[in-house]
Formats: structure tokens, C-alpha cells, sequence
């Protein structure tokens, strides 16, 4: 059988290297269960306006669950035929890489509803649900479509070695830059641009003569500001490196497998930086806490 098959498995030197994703993948992983566990129980956190964010924490549950399938598929030493062999190395290289272009598309479209809700006062999920169904095909068809045809005309191909993770090669040092302007250069940009007008037009106090007003615009420009900071800084300082090495990097090299691992850390971040844009999940935290430690103060005393 071994002559018909190869084994799929991680080489030692890999596997050492991979020990700090895998922990860090396993506290994720267990944080966003709690999050989703969260989600059912409190029917006030199921909110439309919030539908962006939950489908990016889904994304982010999809990167945690495609880790840890190929590590214990290679962990197991399984040997497969090649056409299986070639299927699992599409897969694991391609799902990554349309995961994060999805990402990118979620967070513009979040920032871009919001805008219209905060300025303009326009709840766009009831008025135009057709157009945001839309959107949502967009955002999964569109990154495939970009893969599929990048592997159709040979501008990428896979990359595999035995007793690493499989990868993407491009032939082209254009395709690596059109790439990362796609899913990089684009959304980050657009986001960042209407993240800017829209806290300008939220503190604009143009023709507003009471003062309770101005003061009241003025916090919540404040509010807005610190929450977009926290947010992006995160978002940017961890999940960036790990963008542009996936397209310039060999994904078994110890710089990309460092930068892999900021991202692992920025995946079991997210929740609590959703918390921060959304109000409601800290005061659901709160009020859990404070259930958790009557029901410990009662115990004793029981």
C-alpha cells in the first residue's frame, strides 16, 4: 500500500514548532465556545444590527476548526492516495486564505451600515433586506471565484513537502500584490476612510445651538473613537503580519508561523473586542458575574 499512497503527516522539527498555535488554538477554541454559548441563552445579544460581526466570529471559528482537523489528520500519520493527498492540500491552503478575504469584507460592510445607521439614522437591514442578502453572497462567492481562477490560469499552484503544511506559490510577483490589495489594501482602507468621515460627521456641531446637545455629540464622538482605536489597533497589530506573510512567506517558516500565532491570539481576542463595540455584551457579562458570585457567596453559608 505504501507504494500507492503518501503519508500525511508533521515532521518533528514542524511539530515542535506548531506547540504554541496549538495551545493558543485550544484557549480560542474554548472562548468562542462560551461566546456562542452566550448567544443562545441571552436573546438580547440577537440583534441584526450585529449580523456582520457574528458571521466574522463564525469565520473565526471556521479558522479554529480547520487547524485543528489538518494538525490531527497529519498527527494520526495517515497515508493517502493522491488524488485525496491533493484534495486535503487544496482545501487546507485555499480555506485560509478565502477566510481572510471574508473577514476583511465583513468588517467593511459592518462599518458601512453602521455609518449609515449613526449619521443618517437609516436602519438598512429593514429597509433594504434584499440588498444586504446581496452583500452577503458577494462577500463568499466573490473571494472563491478569485482562488479558483487563480489556480485555473496557473497564476497559483500548491505547495507540499512531506511533514508540513501545504501552501500556496504564485508565478507572478503581481498576483502576490493584486492579492494583497484585495483582500488587504481595499477593505482596510475603505474601512478606515468611513471609520474617519463618519466619527467627523457624528462630532460636527454645525448649526446646533444647545449646549446639551454639542455635549451629548462630543461623548459620543469620544465613545465611537475609543472603541474603533481598540478595536482596528488589535485587529491591525495581530491579524496584519499574518496577512501579508501568508502571501509573501512559506507557511512552515519560522516567520510565518510567528505571525500565524499573532493571529491565533487576535481569533481568541475577538470576542471581547466585540464586547467593546457593543455595549450590550459587557453589560451580559456583568450581569453573569454578578450571578456567579452570589451563587458562590450563598454556598458557604448553605
Amino acid at each position: 500500500m505504501s507504494s500507492f499512497c503518501t503519508l500525511f503527516s508533521w515532521s518533528p522539527t514542524n511539530l515542535d514548532l506548531l506547540t504554541p498555535i496549538v495551545i493558543t488554538e485550544s484557549i480560542a477554541l474554548a472562548i468562542h465556545c462560551i461566546f456562542w454559548i452566550q448567544f443562545l441563552v441571552c436573546s438580547s445579544l440577537r440583534q441584526r444590527n450585529m449580523m456582520w460581526l457574528y458571521v466574522y466570529l463564525i469565520t473565526d471559528f471556521l479558522l479554529i476548526i480547520r487547524f485543528f482537523i489538518f494538525y490531527g489528520i497529519r498527527l494520526s500519520s495517515i497515508c493517502l492516495y493522491p488524488i485525496s493527498r491533493d484534495v486535503l492540500c487544496y482545501i487546507e491552503a485555499s480555506l485560509k486564505f478565502y477566510l481572510n478575504g471574508v473577514q476583511s469584507y465583513l468588517l467593511l460592510a459592518f462599518n458601512v451600515c453602521r455609518y449609515l445607521q449613526i449619521v443618517y439614522n437609516r436602519n438598512i437591514y429593514r429597509e433594504k433586506p434584499c440588498l444586504i442578502l446581496l452583500v452577503h453572497v458577494a462577500i463568499y462567492v466573490l473571494p472563491a471565484v478569485n482562488i479558483i481562477v487563480q489556480y485555473l490560469v496557473k497564476w497559483a499552484t500548491i505547495w507540499r513537502r512531506r511533514g508540513g503544511s501545504c501552501d500556496i506559490t504564485y508565478s507572478y510577483l503581481l498576483v502576490q500584490i493584486y492579492n494583497l490589495c484585495v483582500i488587504y489594501l481595499v477593505p482596510i482602507v475603505s474601512t478606515i476612510l468611513i471609520l474617519g468621515i463618519g466619527i467627523h460627521r457624528v462630532s460636527s456641531v454645525r448649526g446646533v445651538q444647545s449646549v446639551q446637545i454639542i455635549l451629548l455629540r462630543r461623548k459620543r464622538q469620544r465613545i465611537l473613537l475609543l472603541q474603533t482605536i481598540a478595536f482596528y489597533s488589535v485587529w491591525l497589530i495581530l491579524w496584519s503580519p499574518d496577512i501579508l506573510a501568508f502571501q509573501f512567506l512559506n507557511t512552515n517558516s519560522d516567520p510565518a508561523v510567528f505571525t500565524a500565532l499573532l493571529s491565533v491570539i487576535e481569533i481568541a481576542l475577538d470576542p471581547a473586542m466585540i464586547g467593546i463595540i457593543d455595549i450590550r455584551f459587557l453589560t451580559t457579562w456583568k450581569k453573569l458575574w454578578h450571578k456567579f458570585k452570589r451563587k458562590t457567596e450563598i454556598r458557604p453559608m448553605s
